[in-house]
């Protein structure tokens, strides 16, 4: 069976009915879309390959040895939640440590169980941020797919006036013991006047495993009016999986999201970030760091940002980085839409590229879209290789060759990772740099 075949059957054959009307109406729209418009965005994107092969769902009963979880965890204080395979695992997760600040739930048990207490909450935010102007739509089949065929995802709300210190990890393990489509969906909402970081990884367990994995991610984030939102993502060492990873923003008044990636020798991937901005003095800003080492298999990376702004006086800013080796490919797509009548609104775009090799290739597009003349709007590209005169100031201090190269790989990165506000994750990402550069 086909990837498209495979989908319609998993469809045609749903067991799982939501208690509720509203949300049981949104999976029956999904549904709906999805048979209008079938893969045709596949077809469009990096993933034309995923169509070659045959995925199952998998199923809960997957457990992984938990010496093994205990390595994952990058800090023992943090907060984690882990899901194996699309499935959260209560089990394995510290949820002491969420009782005491926040309302949190698993998706699944919301979806297809009733839980009086909380289901209504979720109902007022799931696939919220798809409304505009009272119409619902979607943006691509694959949050159709996701939102049809979720099998689990979690609910996490922060009550206004709290400072979160403690961070919260989102852990995705992929352990499959066949080829895997895996669909899960976050909803997090941080309430007025709050403060809350995320970090968000995916890790493969089995690296040896001859399993292909096709994850595909829903995440809501709803930044209320004062608050302020930190949310990582790392997406790296993942050679069999395709990755799509949606992420989904509505910013009130005075809100600061901040969204930072790091993608590195990954099979293919879509990040996809959509920011509408609510409310006045919104500030947004959303970076990437991508690095893809020499490979026998052809590596592609899609980073696409679209920000609306519908009120005056907000900021955002992009700023994108990639390096790429043999085999490797980029591709940054970005648009800035403001409405009429708006002011004081400050916006940027910078996307820069470095090309190791004559195999990689870069594709950058950055785009505005303005109905106002009140604006201060700016954006960059930059494409090339190694400065070779930084390679020779380096070789006349007494450095070799291959730690110059190094050298000045690292600089080039080192702009966005200082810019992670998260020590640990800060050293994290330069060790693996200077690891894997070789």
């Amino acid at each position: 069976m086909t990837l498209k075949e495979k989908i319609w059957f998993f469809l045609k054959n749903l067991k799982n009915k939501s208690p509720n009307k509203y949300i049981e109406s949104i999976i029956n729209k999904s549904i709906g879309f999805f048979y209008k418009i079938g893969l045709t965005e596949l077809k469009k994107t990096c993933f034309k390959s995923v169509l070659n092969y045959d995925f199952d769902l998998p199923n809960g009963n997957n457990d992984i040895e938990y010496s093994i979880l205990k390595k994952l965890s990058f800090n023992n204080k943090f907060i984690s939640l882990y899901f194996i395979n699309g499935f959260f695992k209560s089990s394995l997760s510290n949820l002491w440590k969420l009782k005491k600040y926040i309302k949190f739930s698993s998706l699944k048990n919301c979806l297809f169980h009733k839980l009086p207490t909380i289901l209504p909450t979720i109902t007022k935010y799931f696939c919220n941020t798809l409304f505009s102007k009272d119409h619902f739509f979607f943006h691509n089949s694959f949050i159709a797919i996701n939102i049809s065929l979720t099998t689990d995802g979690i609910f996490i709300k922060i009550p206004k006036n709290t400072n979160l210190k403690i961070p919260i990890e989102i852990i995705n393990i992929y352990y499959p013991k066949k080829s895997s489509i895996i669909n899960f969906k976050n909803i997090i909402v941080v309430g007025k006047n709050s403060k809350l970081k995320i970090i968000e990884r995916h890790i493969s367990t089995s690296k040896k495993s001859k399993n292909y994995i096709f994850s595909n991610v829903f995440t809501e984030i709803f930044s209320k009016d004062q608050s302020q939102v930190e949310v990582f993502k790392l997406e790296n060492d993942l050679r069999k999986t395709y990755l799509i990873d949606n992420t989904f923003i509505k910013q009130s008044s005075n809100s600061v999201c901040k969204v930072f990636t790091f993608s590195s020798n990954i099979r293919n991937i879509i990040n996809n970030i959509n920011c509408l901005k609510v409310g006045t003095d919104t500030q947004s800003f959303f970076n990437g760091l991508s690095f893809f080492k020499k490979s026998n298999n052809i590596s592609k990376i899609y980073n696409k940002i679209f920000i609306k702004h519908l009120f005056s006086n907000s900021v955002s800013s992009q700023n994108y980085k990639g390096i790429f080796s043999k085999n490797s490919y980029g591709i940054f797509k970005s648009k800035i839409k403001i409405n009429e009548n708006l002011y004081n609104i400050k916006s940027k775009q910078i996307n820069s590229n470095l090309l190791l090799s004559n195999s990689s290739k870069v594709f950058s597009r950055p785009e505005f879209k303005t109905a106002s003349s009140k604006v201060k709007c700016s954006h960059g590209t930059n494409i090339g290789k190694l400065d070779k005169k930084t390679i020779f100031f380096f070789r006349t201090r007494g450095i070799e060759k291959k730690q110059s190269i190094k050298l000045a790989i690292l600089i080039f990165a080192n702009e966005l990772i200082k810019l992670v506000n998260l020590n640990i994750l800060k050293t994290q990402i330069r060790n693996y740099l200077k690891k894997n550069i070789n």
